[in-house]
């Protein structure tokens, strides 16, 4: 990427997270307004209001017609219309919170660790409704038609980690009994959506202390692993084998070192916000599904090919 459009894209990122931020496109989806219009409506600076707006005019996150402003179809879409598939406000509001850890490389390369000083503007409710993310929502169904082709006899799935709903919504509309276990700070950003939803129930609990008990068919780690250390991932994945049915199969779906285009830069990623997180090789998964007991354990590539499934059977 050249210098300028590195620097387009961070504008991007900033300005138009910002402007999400404070309500400009939701309070201009619910009326086009002129900028003194707006800046009344919102007890803004006119001025500094008008410059931001003209920026998004030219960046193409808002239209102008005499004078007054509107939210594009495609952007109410991402950043207004929370119930959306294509919505990623969340998400948006989470990179940039992230910009602050990332900061912080110079700090993590003196002292192996995060500054944890870089985490006082972490939302949970940014971080896991972020998560389910319009890739993730769009690549769910992929995702469960797989699990379901490898145990198509299953009843009861587990969903580990899983607060933010995505995988555990798609069993879910498939007949499938799924529990969502995740850390209660998790859980309760989505806990009340969640338990409207038919065929989910929701457990609290550390998945590197315990799992619910069994038994299950399905046991799936979605983008779990790479936040926890070989040790607790071993532990995890022996859990797993523990609770599931004899017909179960354990699910773990994230990146893999020196398969991923992008598994490096998340494992740096991993290093300014776990102090134990990291991206895991194929070997470092088959060692730890192999220890617990898994036997004919496979590779499932999918359409979005930074993610893998690998897959053991009980």
């Amino acid at each position: 990427m050249d210098i300028r459009t590195l620097q387009e894209a961070l504008e991007e990122v900033i300005f138009v997270g910002q402007a999400h931020k404070v309500g400009i496109f939701s309070e201009l989806y619910k009326r086009n307004d002129t900028a003194d219009g707006l800046a009344q409506r919102m007890n803004f600076n006119r001025r500094a209001l008008w410059l931001l707006c003209e920026a998004l005019v030219e960046m193409r996150y808002l239209d102008k017609v005499d004078d007054y402003y509107r939210v594009p179809d495609s952007v109410y879409e991402r950043l207004v219309n929370r119930h959306g598939q294509d919505y990623e406000g969340d998400f948006w509001q989470f990179l940039l919170y992230l910009i602050d850890p990332w900061k912080t490389l110079p700090h993590v390369l003196e002292k192996g660790k995060p500054d944890k000083r870089s985490y006082r503007h972490l939302s949970m409710e940014d971080f896991i409704r972020g998560m389910d993310s319009p890739w993730k929502k769009r690549l769910a169904p992929e995702i469960v038609a797989i699990c379901l082709r490898c145990c198509p006899d299953a009843a009861i799935a587990v969903d580990i980690g899983g607060a933010p709903g995505t995988i555990a919504r798609e069993l879910a509309s498939r007949d499938i009994e799924t529990i969502v276990y995740d850390l209660p700070v998790s859980l309760d950003v989505t806990r009340e959506d969640l338990s409207l939803e038919k065929n989910i129930k929701i457990e609290d609990g550390d998945a590197t202390v315990s799992l619910p008990r069994g038994p299950y068919d399905i046991a799936f780690l979605g983008n779990i692993c790479h936040g926890q250390s070989p040790e607790d991932n071993e532990k995890i994945i022996r859990m797993c084998y523990e609770q599931l049915s004899e017909i179960g199969i354990c699910v773990v779906f994230d990146n893999i070192r020196g398969d991923s285009y992008l598994g490096a830069r998340l494992a740096l990623h991993m290093l300014t916000q776990s102090e134990k997180g990291d991206i895991y090789t194929k070997d470092q998964y088959l060692c730890w599904l192999e220890k617990a007991g898994f036997k004919n354990i496979h590779e499932e590539s999918l359409s979005e090919k930074a993610w893998k499934l690998l897959i053991g059977y009980k």
